[in-house]
């Protein structure tokens, strides 16, 4: 004979309880022949109402659950007697996801009280349900179901017994993504030979309609007739899931025989008794509310703290009423201004999917570097809360932010994966956890980590800010949820008070020395966004010692090692320890309009984060007349991916070996810079610059003045003139010079005064004439410069200027002031001259019509070859140097013959 009052071919109810499928597992172990032929001959189930019709109402708590298992048998030598055909050693019983038996429904009983016995000394109110099993020589054998104190590392006991073996039904939750409950029966004793068994779980236990079915009122042979009642409360055990799909729900058994434990025989049902599809209905019936709050435990706009979020949901095990639905989604779009903190980068590391382990029974193998924060979630099936970790995942591909949760305790262990989106123009960030456990829970407690590296910084001003959240319910309601926190302390607006530094490392004048600049801000101010920097004049650098970066490589950030002049380093992130970024500094080709520029390379990888490579182009403009040099940079990235950077400081290094030159002026000077913000102000900053030692560079200028040429060496004639300045390296660079021509020489007025205007000089000289022509060799370019000379008159002084526009890599303008003093000599003065090095500087003056020098006396005479200009050189240090220097004639008969012998 079989148990099958309830004979289920695949048929049982969904909602058949965990404490049904245990019962089955119960009945499984017993089995006790050897027979190889070891299999599960029928497998079914029911949850019902207490009419015994089909509990079909989502979320509801049906009035019991019922499980019938059936093993192979054969006929025993004795007519009448079955045998199993092999005994049961282990069972598995998966209960369907959503379905679920709430062992802190009734009192427990303590293991202390249980008794081997044919009866068990369990409070009457701890019993849950009621068992039937069939047995071998023996019949039909009733076993009350108690709920069981579990031991440590097990969620929820259930035991019973058969004949006098006390057997435990193990619960746990299984971590293969769907977290359904399954039952486990280890080791099924094989004293007793158990053919089937039913097993029941009631849906209230403490309703009194079972108290016929409890505690002395039920013997091994059956119910003994009357009524025990017992104080138990009335709370539901039992609740269906809340999932309403097309597709039935199945419950699935697995177990094996002792004689050959690899064996597993498998067996299902998902059609009640009546073959009606297991499903459940009515989702929209069943209610549902949920809220989230968030609060940083530091209330300092701008800064880095540890944040709370709480997601609280309201149970309901009134039996007579349906119980709220799990959470599968939910989505926190946290509030424009907080963000992911950079400064956490620092030491932080990832787990990956294998480490986590999302559907693996075991705890997560990440690294500790990878925690940012713990978790606690209280639950009404457990007696204490599970606690764990919140772990930063590895990005993936479209995957940037990812979060691993990891509860454990009471042998449970649940993983959720998420994904943070951050907006990419704003970083506002949604978090989102889909497909969360059909596992009910009452809060869901989040800690992220505080301190200067925590993971999530304050919104940057004081105000009142607000979460919003959306949960969506296994039911598939959704509702929402708005949280707000305050920043009370801090700034209430961000000023603009960045922080500059800028000089060269060695101080000595006219020497190579690294360049240092800095500058940066505090979480009080505007994010910055560019800056333009002027620095002092004299402070050069040597291009003709790199090659320049074309202007492809340079905008992809690939320029080669030959062009690299020096590093920078990046501190991104709020507080005080922001997470630094190294970087390359190469010098370029023109840029922007400029002559020369900078591609600053910073590859973006902080911890587990790769946001590419950033590569920040400036223009380097060389100052026309002081040959000063003004850095302007593009604008910094303030968001990468959705990330907002938050720089702070930015620090630059330009230490190629030779490239920087310190002035060879010892005056106090300054470098200049001003300072944009992402939110349009501007700061004017400064750092005091100033050389040292210009009085022991050498100071030995050059020149040499040449005159005449064939036919044109006679009075009253024009004539070329020429002058070279050489200077050997490591001397004091020149800042005036200043040369009086012999009274053997005068100037031609009328070409002086044929001079075109200052504005059509600087507009490109095209309406100006040349008198002459200049090439400008210095060590820091590799080629000469090359220009030409024009009269210009300046509305400051009467009589115009002689200016030399030189072109090449750089464009420099030089001012002459003509004078005649009263000797009624021709001088010309440039006092303006730039503080570079010069190995050679000549300048020639055409003959003829546009000649601007005329013969007073013949060159070719004594009186003509006895003239001197005098020369007068100033350094830039403020050395002078004044002479007499005869000139170089050409031109003359004598010469020629001798040229000729």
């Amino acid at each position: 004979m079989t148990l099958s009052t309830i004979r289920m071919r695949g048929g049982r109810r969904l909602l058949f309880t965990m404490a049904v499928v245990c019962a089955a597992l119960v009945a499984l172990m017993f089995a006790s022949s050897a027979q190889a032929d070891f299999g599960v001959r029928e497998f079914g189930g029911e949850v019902a109402q207490q009419d015994g019709s089909p509990a079909t109402q989502a979320g509801s708590h049906p009035y019991r659950a019922t499980v019938n298992i059936e093993f192979n048998t054969h006929a025993g030598p004795t007519d009448g007697v079955e045998i199993a055909d092999a005994d049961v050693k282990d069972i598995e019983v998966d209960l369907p996801p959503g379905f679920i038996g709430n062992p802190n429904a009734a009192p427990k009983c303590d293991e202390r009280d249980l008794q081997t016995s044919l009866e068990l000394a369990c409070p009457a109110a701890t019993q849950v349900g009621l068992a039937v099993h069939r047995l071998a020589s023996w019949g039909l054998f009733y076993a009350k179901v108690y709920n069981m104190v579990p031991p440590e590392g097990v969620p929820a006991q259930f035991a019973m017994q058969a004949a006098g073996v006390v057997i435990h039904l193990n619960a746990k939750v299984r971590s293969n993504g769907d977290y359904g409950l399954t039952v486990v029966v280890p080791n099924v004793s094989q004293k007793v030979s158990i053919l089937g068994t039913s097993m029941t779980f009631w849906g209230v236990p403490g309703d009194p309609s079972h108290d016929s079915e409890r505690g002395q009122c039920v013997g091994a042979t059956g119910p003994t007739g009357g009524l025990c009642p017992t104080d138990a409360p009335t709370k539901a055990f039992l609740t269906n899931p809340m999932h309403c799909t097309d597709s039935t729900l199945s419950t699935v058994i697995r177990a094996s025989p002792w004689n050959n434990p690899s064996q597993i025989a498998t067996a299902s049902f998902d059609h009640d008794v009546n073959d009606i599809p297991m499903k459940v209905e009515g989702c929209d019936r069943v209610p549902f509310d949920g809220s989230l709050s968030a609060k940083p435990l530091s209330r300092v706009a701008g800064a880095p703290s540890a944040y709370e979020f709480d997601v609280d949901l309201p149970r309901n095990d009134n039996p007579n009423g349906l119980d709220i639905s799990t959470l599968r989604k939910v989505v926190t779009r946290l509030p424009l201004g907080m963000s992911v903190n950079p400064s956490s980068a620092d030491g932080l590391e990832g787990c990956d999917d294998v480490q986590f382990g999302r559907t693996s029974l075991a705890d997560a193998q990440c690294p500790e570097a990878s925690k940012i924060g713990t978790l606690r979630i209280t639950t009404p099936l457990l007696d204490v809360p599970l606690t764990g970790d919140i772990i930063l995942g590895r990005p993936l591909p479209n995957q940037l932010l990812r979060l691993f949760l990891v509860a454990r305790g009471a042998g449970v262990t649940v993983k959720l994966a998420g994904d943070v989106t951050p907006d990419p123009v704003t970083g506002q960030l949604t978090a989102t956890f889909d497909n969360n456990p059909q596992l009910p829970f009452t809060n869901l407690h989040l800690e992220f980590k505080g301190g200067p590296r925590a993971a999530l910084s304050n919104p940057p001003v004081q105000g009142t800010y607000t979460t919003t959240t959306e949960l969506t319910s296994w039911s598939g309601k959704t509702v929402t949820s708005n949280s707000t926190f305050a920043i009370t302390e801090g700034a209430k607006a961000l000023g603009f008070t960045p922080d500059f530094a800028a000089g060269t490392i060695s101080p000595q004048a006219g020497t190579s020395s690294p360049f240092a600049l800095s500058f940066g801000r505090g979480d009080d101010d505007q994010r910055l966004k560019d800056i333009v920097v002027s620095l002092q004049q004299g402070i050069t650098g040597a291009i003709a010692s790199r090659d320049l970066c074309s202007a492809g490589l340079a905008a992809a950030g690939t320029c080669a090692e030959a062009s690299r002049i020096g590093s920078t380093t990046t501190g991104a992130g709020a507080g005080t320890n922001p997470f630094y970024l190294p970087g390359r500094v190469y010098i370029t080709g023109p840029y922007k309009g400029a002559p020369f520029g900078l591609s600053i390379v910073v590859p973006a990888i902080a911890g587990p984060f790769d946001l590419g490579t950033v590569v920040v182009r400036a223009a380097i403009f060389v100052d026309k007349e002081t040959a000063a040099l003004r850095i302007a940079s593009e604008p910094l990235p303030t968001i990468l991916q959705g990330i907002p950077l938050q720089i702070r400081d930015v620090r630059v290094n330009i230490d190629r070996p030779g490239f920087m030159i310190n002035p060879t002026n010892c005056a106090p000077g300054r470098i200049d810079a001003q300072i944009g913000s992402a939110d349009g102000a501007s700061a004017a900053a400064r750092s005091r610059f100033q050389v040292t030692n210009c009085g022991q560079l050498p100071y030995r200028p050059k020149m040499k003045l040449q005159v005449g040429a064939r036919g044109r060496t006679s009075d009253g004639m024009t004539t070329p003139f020429a002058v070279t300045l050489s200077m050997t390296p490591g001397q004091a660079n020149n800042k005036s010079v200043q040369v009086t021509l012999p009274k053997t020489l005068n100037s031609r007025l009328r070409v002086i005064n044929d001079a075109c205007k200052l504005e059509e000089f600087k507009a490109g000289a095209s309406a100006c004439k040349s008198v002459g022509t200049a090439v400008a060799v210095t060590p820091l370019l590799r080629d000469p410069l090359r220009g030409n000379a024009y009269f210009v008159r300046n509305p400051a002084r009467r009589i115009p200027d002689l200016m030399v526009a030189l072109k090449g890599q750089v464009d420099i303008d030089l001012t002459g002031k003509v004078t005649i003093p009263r000797d009624l000599t021709l001088r010309t003065t440039f006092d303006t001259v730039p503080d570079v090095p010069i190995t050679k500087f000549t300048m020639r003056f055409v003959a003829g019509r546009r000649a601007p020098i005329g013969i007073v006396t013949n060159l070719c005479t004594p009186r003509g070859r006895a003239g001197r200009a005098r020369l007068a050189f100033r350094s830039q240090g403020g050395r002078l140097r004044a002479y007499e220097q005869k000139l170089s004639i050409v031109g003359c008969a004598k010469a020629r013959r001798a040229a000729k012998r």
